[in-house]
């Protein structure tokens, strides 16, 4: 039992640890502010702006669910017609595999062209970094249905809906969900790199200013909120993951 309540606190003793080497480290060796601002100073920086900071939170949330759930309904669509169409996955994922390798900020100014200074842009990039592991983690999972379980529905005549409701996408949740929450961090990124490259507003255009006028400590408490946003989405997923899977509900 000890052990167990050790486990489940570890994580959170390890960063009020490091939160206070942090501050004693700022305070004893004399660090500047606009170099390492201490964690205090950063929380009390937060509190400041936090009227700044949420406005330009909302903006930033906003293109980022769209984006991830844009991202999310094609890549788990496509998997299935890939496992459905063989034809269509070997034409389409070589193609898929490709996108991958071009630098996302590259096409950047492309999509400015085509989509205009808009939140379009930022969707397409956040929707196109969570599409590929929602995509290759599905068919992974797909794939990996017990054959037995496949025969079995076949001896029944069980038609394609059936097959897919009760067999494939029950037994492919686990790698589904695997794809969810990597396809998260990457759509959170894409939305900071993306108000970077297009934008006036949101959190990342909001690091790019604080970071050019030298304000080290909005910087933290701006990265603080993300990493915020980041753990409640993700808390989230791992939620709706128990509700679906039993072996997620087993692990917990």
């Amino acid at each position: 039992m000890k052990m167990s309540l050790l486990n489940r606190f570890l994580p959170g003793i390890t960063i009020v640890v490091a939160l206070l080497i942090w501050e004693f480290s700022t305070r004893y060796f004399g660090i500047k502010e606009f170099i390492l601002p201490a964690p205090s100073v950063v929380l009390a920086t937060a509190v400041t702006i936090a009227p700044e900071l949420m406005r330009n939170m909302w903006a930033t949330l906003s293109v980022l669910l769209v984006g991830y759930g844009l991202g999310v309904v094609l890549g788990i669509a496509l998997a299935v017609l890939m496992i459905i169409l063989p034809p269509v996955r070997r034409a389409l994922y070589p193609l898929v595999v490709m996108s991958q390798t071009i630098p996302k900020i590259a096409i950047a100014p492309l999509l400015i062209l085509w989509f205009g200074v808009g939140p379009e842009p930022k969707v397409f990039i956040i929707a196109l970094l969570a599409f590929f592991p929602v995509l290759v983690n599905t068919v992974a999972g797909l794939e990996g249905t017990d054959r037995g379980h496949l025969e079995l529905m076949r001896s029944v005549n069980a038609n394609l809906w059936k097959v897919y409701r009760h067999v494939r996408l029950p037994a492919a949740v686990p790698q589904i969900f695997a794809g969810l929450k990597l396809a998260l961090t990457v759509s959170v990124i894409g939305a900071v790199v993306g108000e970077w490259v297009v934008g006036n507003q949101g959190l990342g255009y909001l690091l790019l200013a604080y970071n050019s006028s030298l304000l080290t400590a909005n910087v933290f408490a701006t990265l603080l909120l993300i990493i915020l946003i980041s753990a409640v989405l993700f808390y989230s997923i791992t939620r709706i993951e128990r509700v679906f899977s039993w072996r997620a509900r087993l692990d917990s």
